[in-house]
């Protein structure tokens, strides 16, 4: 079942800062020792709580699904770029 889309407006302080709501920091797990990544993306800010590996842990992390189509969709090359290379590899 597909979890409900949450929309909330907030309002930056004075400082730039603003609160996230806190069913969304339920909805992703965000905690006070949560770090969060932050990207400008065609005037949009997206916001993606990292999940640190501890010291001396596993040096692999988990990627969400949404993580994975990002990346798969950000490394497709233009149809010219895909010319040479089949053109380069015969």
């Amino acid at each position: 079942m597909a979890e409900k889309e949450l929309t909330r407006i907030v309002k930056p302080s004075s400082k730039g800062q603003i609160t996230i709501p806190v069913e969304f920091r339920r909805r992703l797990n965000i905690g006070a020792d949560t770090f969060l990544q932050l990207a400008l993306k065609e005037g949009e800010i997206e916001i993606i709580p990292l999940r640190l590996v501890p010291e001396g842990g596993a040096s692999l992390r988990e990627y969400t699904d949404e993580e994975i189509q990002r990346f798969l969709e950000e490394d497709r090359l233009d149809s010219e770029t895909l010319a040479k290379v089949r053109q380069l590899l015969g």
